[in-house]
């Protein structure tokens, strides 16, 4: 009799354990972007230390404005940061939008738009990470258009949408030379498609 109760204490205790330890599985599988942005590499945001993320997040947790101080003594702020949204204004000349995005049957994937902006003409790209801040080859999930123009690169943090627009290039008028006619903007947008992990047109 001792023994069957004994036994039976011992399936609860090894079933809790198995639960407790599910649980934690799926806690840090679930990871929020603010979590994310947080031990985010200062190599991806060369201006942000770990105190400037750190208080651009509790700011908002406490209802202040999300700005700090950055490493360049220039103020940099967030204007949105959800659970997996993010538009974070560098300076006055960058700015980067971070959005979270799931997938079906693989691990969420961290997608960053850095835009530089120059003369008013915003020069955008897009890189790919883990979760836990490993670089991914960009051409997995996307094949954007093979362009050395400059480019404006958007998502929809609602709908995934990703917009990317090529603007025309630069031209130098030289002396005697006219330049050609430039190209009309061209636009192409992607949906992400959570079966295939990717953005399809």
């Amino acid at each position: 009799m001792r023994s069957a109760i004994h036994n039976n204490n011992e399936m609860k205790r090894l079933t809790i354990s198995i639960f407790l330890l599910c649980a934690l599985c799926s806690l840090s599988h679930a990871q929020s972007l603010k979590d994310i942005f947080f031990k985010m590499p200062q190599a991806v945001c060369p201006a942000l230390s770990e105190y400037n993320r750190l208080e651009l997040i509790d700011n908002q947790k406490n209802n202040k404005p999300m700005q700090t101080r950055n490493l360049f003594k220039t103020f940099s702020k967030m204007d949105a940061l959800t659970d997996d949204y993010a538009h974070l204004i560098v300076s006055n000349s960058s700015e980067k939008v971070l959005k979270l995005l799931k997938s079906k049957d693989a691990a969420p994937i961290v997608m960053v738009i850095s835009t530089v902006h120059a003369d008013s003409i915003p020069d955008a790209s897009i890189s790919f990470y883990t979760t836990d801040w490993e670089p991914l080859d960009a051409t997995r999930f996307m094949n954007a258009p093979t362009s050395e123009d400059f480019r404006s690169i958007s998502i929809n943090p609602d709908t995934n949408e990703l917009t990317v627009t090529t603007l025309q290039p630069l031209t130098l008028q030289f002396e005697g030379v006219t330049p050609s006619e430039a190209p009309q903007p061209v636009t192409n947008t992607y949906r992400w498609k959570e079966e295939e992990c990717r953005f399809v047109p």
